[in-house]
């Protein structure tokens, strides 16, 4: 990219020893394989790793390093041009084999591969012994039609053969067991999503403090089942990515906060509304165009969407996340890191990344009458934030005491429930006239 502020390090993108693409890499070049493969043949994913015992542990850091670059350099000999092999973490790689003949080329992929790999031991300087291998397999689409699902579908056979006697396995739906009550939950989940009825979003309002006017409102994931229970976010979440519907949930989200603005601005309404992504939605090298054509269908301002990004995904950072944010910039949507100050990124990400708005975590912001060292970091967000001319919005505000404190350290804006709970649409303009009218 032209612009050096957004390009990562190398080591952002590879593994360091091995040279090789790591995990984002493939979740995001998959789907564009999956688009490519000819019909009627495969797609394949192998995940294959070494199983670690006590003698593996005795050899040197560097006999070590070794073994994994001599090991990625013989299954890459192993593959065709038309493949592509990925690091995963010090002892597992991922391999991408697509326009496969048939199931059977799949499994002999994996036996070559092994086979490649067992001698290893015989003709690597320091490594006198190799350790058990263990191989799983999944195809594309009968065992996932998302790239995560698919993935994890491949991982699942290996682990499966990991625990195992066979060291390779082809991925079946039995491998995951379900409770009763969870299967029940899965499946209800899966005819909400098809029929587009039981998800909700209820809307939380953000503040200005100074002039407590509302400005802005963060959509809020809501399902209540038809037994009654209201499941937390995050079961939602967690079951959408299991049921690997992550990417038509997405859709869904994104129409349904379009039609929520729609609404809104119907009643004269005029606010910023947030929604929130995932490290896995800024994998999706189609986001931004599905985004753009959402909003020009329903003559959606882009201004007026912000879209909310967990910062522990920026652990993950490659080119094709950065490519992504920006896109949804030039779109014209507001890029907000959320929940910051509690993963492993450092403040330098908000001079790397093209956001325009950072939300203090509540943790920070609940501790921050009693700890000097909350308060300490609030400040300090607020302050780099400010400098780089950032809105920031402290979120898991409770009292007035605490709204003043925020005030009092140069926060400008604040949600949480003080002013109010998430709220059904209809709760929620409710709300925002009953602010309107002056009491009698």
């Amino acid at each position: 990219m032209a612009n050096s502020r957004f390009k990562t390090r190398q080591s952002d993108r590879t593994d360091r020893v091995t040279g090789l693409p790591r995990l984002p890499a493939a979740l995001a070049e998959l789907p564009a394989m999956m688009r490519d493969n000819t019909a009627e043949r495969l797609l394949g994913v192998i995940s294959i790793a070494v199983v670690p015992d006590t003698l593996l542990f005795r050899h040197s850091l560097d006999a070590v390093h070794r073994l994994r670059v001599e090991a990625s350099r013989r299954i890459r000999a192993s593959l065709r041009p038309q493949d592509r092999l990925y690091a995963v973490s010090q002892r597992e790689w991922l391999i991408v084999l697509p326009n496969l003949l048939s199931p059977a080329a799949l499994t002999l992929a994996m036996v070559r591969l092994r086979e490649r790999l067992l001698a290893l031991s015989q003709d690597t300087p320091g490594i006198s012994h190799l350790p058990r291998l263990a191989l799983g397999a999944a195809r594309w689409p009968q065992d996932g039609q998302e790239p995560l699902f698919l993935v994890q579908s491949a991982r699942i056979a290996r682990l499966v053969a990991e625990q195992g006697n066979e060291e390779m396995r082809d991925y079946a739906p039995e491998m995951e067991t379900e409770s009763d009550e969870a299967r029940q939950m899965l499946d209800e989940l899966r005819g909400v999503l098809r029929d587009h009825q039981g998800l909700q979003l209820f809307l939380q309002p953000q503040v200005d403090i100074a002039s407590g006017r509302c400005h802005g409102a963060e959509a809020l994931l809501r399902w209540q089942r038809s037994n009654g229970e209201w499941v937390p976010p995050p079961v939602i979440l967690d079951a959408i990515d299991r049921l690997g519907e992550r990417q038509n949930f997405n859709r869904w989200l994104i129409q349904q906060a379009i039609h929520t603005q729609l609404a809104l601005r119907g009643r004269g309404i005029a606010i910023q509304l947030s929604i929130n992504l995932s490290a896995n939605d800024l994998l999706d090298a189609e986001l931004p165009e599905m985004l753009g054509q959402t909003l020009a269908t329903w003559d959606v301002p882009a201004a007026s969407l912000t879209l909310e990004i967990t910062e522990t995904m920026m652990v993950e950072e490659s080119w094709q996340v950065i490519d992504v944010l920006e896109r949804l910039r030039q779109l014209g949507v507001s890029l907000s890191i959320d929940d910051f100050g509690t993963g492993y990124a450092g403040m330098s990400y908000l001079q790397r990344l093209p956001v325009h708005e950072v939300k203090i975590d509540q943790m920070f912001v609940r501790q921050a009458h009693d700890s000097d060292k909350a308060r300490e970091i609030i400040t300090s967000i607020i302050q780099l934030a400010s400098r780089l001319q950032m809105t920031i919005v402290a979120e898991g505000v409770e009292d007035a005491d605490t709204l003043q404190l925020l005030a009092d350290l140069g926060c400008r804006s604040a949600q949480g429930y003080h002013f109010s709970r998430p709220l059904p649409l209809i709760g929620f303009i409710d709300w925002l006239w009953q602010r309107s009218t002056p009491a009698s």
